[in-house]
Parts: structure tokens; sequence; C-alpha cells
């Protein structure tokens, strides 16, 4: 029934409401011929924001603002639009009709409004506004790179911060970091770390491209995002100060080959890259383990392993071309002719003798292998270029050259001499050499290391007690030079200026 002012409308099933003015008489009837509005189910309602009016139908509602034609806003937009808050939620009052446009494409739909649109796309029915809207729009809406919404824009995150899906990435905005666009492998990469609740926090820049072998960045409140051929990754906070410090991919640690990992021990954290990895802890710091030494550190396990976290950085150039690196639990060095990205740990009292001897610049010079423990009277042991190195309970002594000679064709620690009691002693007379052990003692008479070292030769037992009472290598014998013997009329010892037998129990 019509009225001067407006229109009353009556249906069985929703019964007599009506429609104030007009304005809405008009449109709700073009609605209802042309978009399947139905019947009212309300009265015209006004009272809202900036003078606006509206009223409910069926299959969705008209609203209007002061002295504008009422716009029909459909059921599945309209919920949508309700659950932003209607208009005095971010999209504000409906500024078109809805309508699939040729201005949008083929399989667009959707609809206008002050401070966005509301889409029906593939993936549903998405609300997009505010920054997001905006972004998308100066990017070309769906025939941009970022193509269609794949969510609604969605607020209430940290720091005041919305975010909305995209099928080519995310646009996400903070009142502090402003409003950016994500790559999908960024997007990726950053929701494994928490996404803006995570360390990274938002995105303060876009992605920058024409790195090194086409690789690109893209820059967080706390840390950045790096794609390259070996994937996505986030690397923040401290490992990301020492990975700068080592020339980011352009240094020798590369790209990024993992996500940061943390929960490890002591609560340390870590990451690898393509030249090696970099661990922190807080006791340490954080300090990058580079190729050269990498698989030693990956064999003693990690930071769970004897070692630890490492306590500085790697430094090369020493002896032989080599580097080396100091851990919680020990040293790893490597020298040219080793392995490539193998290096030999040096530990505990083994690595206290090796550094008062002067390190690999001393007589031991580089390692040559691990420590090796489970020897006799659980002892332990390490051979390096010019010598080795045993531990005991009676103290930690290097055996060199020649010395060391002898002693293995003795048998080593399971021979008559059994372990080193001392180290090596030189400067003796003629500038001989010698070496205690727990059974005797083994003496040269010149240099044992070097180009064509002197011969060692045992003396123990009663002959090396007869030998000390003469005054050991300065009396009249002198040095040894030979092992004792069987002969007919008993053991025998060469000396140099004599010999000695053991006959009936009694060394002559």
């Amino acid at each position: 029934m019509y009225y001067e002012g407006g229109r009353i409308v009556w249906s069985e099933a929703t019964g007599a409401h009506v429609l104030v003015g007009a304005a809405f008489r008009d449109s709700w009837y073009t609605a209802f011929d042309v978009q399947y509005a139905g019947y009212p189910v309300t009265d015209t309602f006004c009272g809202l924001r900036d003078g606006g009016c509206g009223l409910h139908t069926e299959n969705g509602s008209l609203y209007q603002t002061a002295g504008a034609t009422p716009l029909f806003v459909p059921g599945d937009y309209r919920d949508v639009w309700a659950r932003t808050g209607w208009e005095n939620g971010p999209l504000g009052y409906p500024a078109g009709g809805a309508a699939c446009q040729p201005v949008y494409q083929s399989g667009w739909c959707g609809q206008t409004f002050e401070h966005g649109v509301v889409l029906r796309t593939d993936t549903g029915v998405h609300p997009v506004w505010g920054a997001a809207y905006d972004l998308w729009k100066a990017h070309g809406f769906q025939n941009g790179g970022l193509g269609w919404p794949t969510s609604r824009t969605f607020c209430g995150l940290r720091d005041g911060g919305c975010g909305t899906h995209f099928e080519g990435g995310s646009v996400y905005t903070s009142p502090a970091s402003g409003t950016h666009v994500l790559a999908p492998d960024v997007v990726d990469a950053w929701g494994a770390t928490g996404w803006e609740s995570g360390p990274l926090g938002y995105p303060v820049g876009e992605e920058v491209c024409e790195l090194v072998d086409d690789g690109c960045l893209q820059r967080f409140q706390r840390g950045n995002v790096y794609v390259s051929p070996t994937g996505a990754f986030a690397v923040s906070g401290a490992i990301l100060d020492r990975w700068g410090a080592h020339g980011w991919e352009n240094g020798s640690l590369g790209y990024p080959t993992s996500a940061p990992f943390c929960g490890l021990r002591d609560g340390g954290c870590g990451q690898h890259f393509e030249g090696g990895s970099i661990y922190w802890s807080r006791a340490t710091g954080a300090h990058a383990v580079g190729s050269e030494l990498w698989n030693s550190y990956a064999a003693a396990g990690w930071e769970r392993g004897a070692l630890g976290y490492p306590t500085g950085a790697m430094f090369c150039g020493l002896r032989d071309h080599g580097c080396g690196q100091h851990f919680q639990g020990g040293s790893i060095y490597r020298a040219s002719y080793h392995p490539r990205g193998t290096g030999y740990i040096v530990s505990g009292n083994i690595r206290n003798r090796w550094a008062a001897g002067g390190w690999e610049n001393g007589q031991l010079g580089m390692p040559m292998g691990n420590a090796f423990c489970g020897l006799r009277d659980g002892a332990c042991g390490q051979h390096f270029h010019g010598g080795s190195v045993y531990a005991t309970r009676a103290g930690t002594f290097a055996v060199l050259g020649s010395v060391k000679t002898a002693w293995g064709e003795q048998g080593w620690e399971h021979g008559v001499l059994g372990f080193p009691t001392s180290d090596g002693f030189c400067g003796l007379r003629d500038g001989g050499c010698g070496q205690h052990f727990q059974g005797g003692s083994l003496y040269a008479a010149g240099p044992v290391t070097g180009f064509r070292p002197a011969p060692a030769y045992v003396v123990s037992g009663a002959f090396r007690t007869a030998w000390a009472a003469r005054g050991w290598e300065n009396g009249s014998l002198g040095y040894p030079v030979g092992n004792v013997h069987q002969t007919p009329g008993g053991p025998l010892q060469w000396f140099q200026r004599g010999s000695l037998q053991l006959r009936n129990g009694r060394v002559y």
C-alpha cells in the first residue's frame, strides 16, 4: 500500500512493515524486482551514524546516508558486513551496488563500501578494507601481483595491526611499521616464526631483490627474511648481527639454509647457513662455525656434546695454513693437509699441555686425530704432527720424535715402560734428551726431533739404577747406544764408553 511518505508492505511470511520515504520505497521495489531482496522483515530504522537509515529484508538490507539513495546489500555480503560492525565498522556505508562488473573482469562479484570492498571469489566472501584495500588497489586489484583475496581483513593483532591474505601474498599493517606486501614464501617463513608476535615483529619495508644469486630480502622490526635458491628463512637477533659481521650473504657463510632453532642446551639457539652455522647462548654470545670445522663440530654432538658452544670466532692464518676455534669444552684445529671440512678436537688436560707447549707453533704442531681413550688405567692420548700427548693418573705429558718411536716399539703403555711420568727433557750433554716412564727411561745422545733425530734407547730396572749410580749420561758410560739384549753371559746393554751386564742378579 502506497502513501505519500512511503509504503507499507505485507507478506504472509514477514508481516507488515513500514518503508519510510520515497527513496526507501523506490529502492526496495527495485531491489525486490532485480536483486531478489525479498520482503522487508523490519521497518525502516534511522538514527544511524551520519544521519543514516536502514531496512532489513529477507535476503539482504537497504542502507543510506542522509540524503543519498539507499543501496541494497545482498545477504551473504550483508552477513560479512555485519561481522565487521555494519556502518560503524571499518568498511563504513555501502558506496555502490552489488554487481559483477566488467571493470573487475570475469569471476569477480562484490560491493564497494566507503573504506573498502566485499568480494565473492572462489575462496569465499571476503571483506577487504583500510590500508590493505588501498595497497591492493595501488597494485592493480586482482590484476596485480596480489591477485584475489583469500581471507577477510583481520585486525586485533599485536600493537593494533591488521592483515589480509591474497593469492599472491599478504598485506600487513600496523601504526608503527606501516603497510607492506609480503610474497608467499616470505609469508611462510615469517609465519613459521610466529607472525607479528614472534621475534621478527611486523614488516617495515617491501621486498628487495637483486642480491647475490638472485636472492631477495624483506626487513622486519627485529630481523629479516631472506629468499634464495636455498629457500626462504628468517634471521634475527644476535644471529643476524653475527651473520652481518661475516658479510651477510656475500660473506663466507652465504645464505641461510634453515630456520632458526631454539630450545637448545642452556636455552641456546642456532641456524645453519651455506658455509657453516651460527650458535648462540646467553653465556657465550653468537659465533659462527665455518665449513672448515663444521663436520667436526657436528660429529662431536653440536652444543650437546663435550665441546658445548663456541666461545669465539674461527681464526685462520695458522701454521700449515691452519684454522682453529675455541669452544666451552675444548678447541677444534685443522691444517691444510687435513680432509676438507674436518678438524680435530683438543680438550681437557691434553689441550692444556698442548697450549703450554705453544699450541700449533710448538714442537707438537697440529693435531693429527681426535683424542682416544679407554687405554690402560683409564688414560687418554692424542697424536700430533710432532708427537703425542698422554693424560694419565700421574699427569699429562708429551712424547716427541724418536722417543715416541722407541716407546711405540716397546708396545706403548702396554710394554715394559708403561706411561710417561715426565715430559721429555733436552739440553743434556752433547745436546741429548731423555724422558722418564713408569717402567724406565728413554735416552738419546742428541736431539730427538728435526732432521735425522738421534735414536732413543730404553734404560730400565737394574740397568737404569746402575747407570744412574755412575752419573747418568754425564758419567763414565755416556749415553746408551742400544737396548738390553741377551748374551750367553746374561742380559747386556752397551753405552758410548762401555757396557753393563746383569749376572746373578747384579749389574756389573
